[in-house]
């Protein structure tokens, strides 16, 4: 079953890849892979949202991102800021960079490049008030939680935050 999945999402990939040449234009795209502790179950977890049904891509879950299209002066972390904004509504800290990967979009005249930032919530109680783009949200502490309904660079983005998290955690208690 496992094996089955990897090759169809490897499938996925290389059919998307292949519109590579009629890519008329590329762009940037900011992503925020927001953490938060839940304090009960002492575990990180990631914020997941899921893009609507009648979405070219219905019902998957991604992490709050958006493009870099406000011109050519416009940073990505600004980018990333208003992105999450404008889909969440939620406020958070930049802790580091994280990772980046490319996909093709729009029946294959795009060419993206997501730009992916560690960012913590802060202040860590907020109301994430979702956009019409998304219908769910959900905190997830491992990848198997969206096993099924994430592409594979959301899932390996997903096992690094999750491992960056511990490591800094467990640097910051160390040294105190």
């Amino acid at each position: 079953m496992q094996k089955n999945r990897k090759e169809l999402k490897q499938f996925l990939k290389e059919l998307l890849m292949s519109y590579d040449k009629d890519v008329e234009r590329e762009i940037n795209v900011a992503g925020a892979i927001i953490y938060r502790f839940n304090h009960q179950e002492k575990i990180p977890e990631i914020l997941m949202i899921r893009r609507s049904p009648d979405d070219k891509w219905p019902d998957v879950f991604e992490f709050p991102r958006g493009k870099c299209d406000k011109g050519p002066k416009e940073k990505i972390v600004d980018c990333l800021r208003r992105e999450v904004g404008e889909e969440t509504g939620l406020k958070f800290k930049i802790i580091s960079y994280l990772n980046k990967y490319t996909y093709v979009a729009d029946k294959g005249k795009r060419r993206s490049t997501q730009y992916n930032f560690l960012c913590k919530l802060d202040p860590s109680e907020q109301q994430i008030r979702l956009s019409k783009e998304h219908t769910e949200y959900k905190w997830v502490s491992s990848k198997g939680q969206v096993d099924l309904l994430a592409s594979g660079e959301i899932e390996d983005t997903l096992n690094l935050a999750l491992e960056r998290i511990v490591i800094q955690n467990v640097q910051s208690v160390s040294y105190m």
